[in-house]
């Protein structure tokens, strides 16, 4: 539920490797933004991605070349103590993790259950063992269900 007069809170921890398609949120927040301003909204929306890797450069200058009109995304590195203090403030946590072997499953979407933090998640085969879709999260495949599942939580 939208707090009124504060923006919500959108939360991702990602490795910034293949194995987490950045450009899926990216994608996501990109079409929301359009969303919010065409419906003349005054919700806006921060997000804060935490961690380190290889494609964080690269994803900065993505970011920085859009102009979002109701939408800011931090890129973070946070002390251990910090990052759940992070996550229980947010309204929902973004997992983009995907199985390479197919049974593995995010710590991160735990991190955020721990906190009581919905999570939409990217679905893979084994993610029903922890994401049940539309119960304590909801799951996806494209950044525009992505982006649905975000208008709606």
């Amino acid at each position: 539920v939208h707090r009124r007069n504060r923006p919500a809170l959108v939360t991702s921890s990602t490795s910034w490797t293949t194995d987490e398609d950045f450009g899926v949120l990216l994608n996501a927040l990109v079409e929301l933004d359009k969303r919010i301003s065409e419906s003349n909204s005054s919700l806006k929306v921060v997000v804060a991605v935490t961690g380190k890797g290889p494609q964080k450069g690269y994803y900065e200058k993505e970011i920085a070349m859009i102009n979002f009109q109701n939408i800011a995304i931090v890129t973070l590195w946070l002390e251990p103590a910090d990052y759940p203090r992070l996550l229980a403030c947010a309204d929902v946590g973004v997992s983009l993790h995907t199985s390479t072997s197919g049974i593995d499953l995010p710590m991160k979407i735990l991190d955020n259950f721990g906190c009581e933090v919905p999570v939409c998640a990217f679905d893979f085969p084994c993610l029903k063992e922890l994401v049940e879709d539309d119960v304590n999260g909801r799951t996806f495949e494209t950044y525009s269900e992505l982006q649905e599942h975000l208008v709606e939580m």
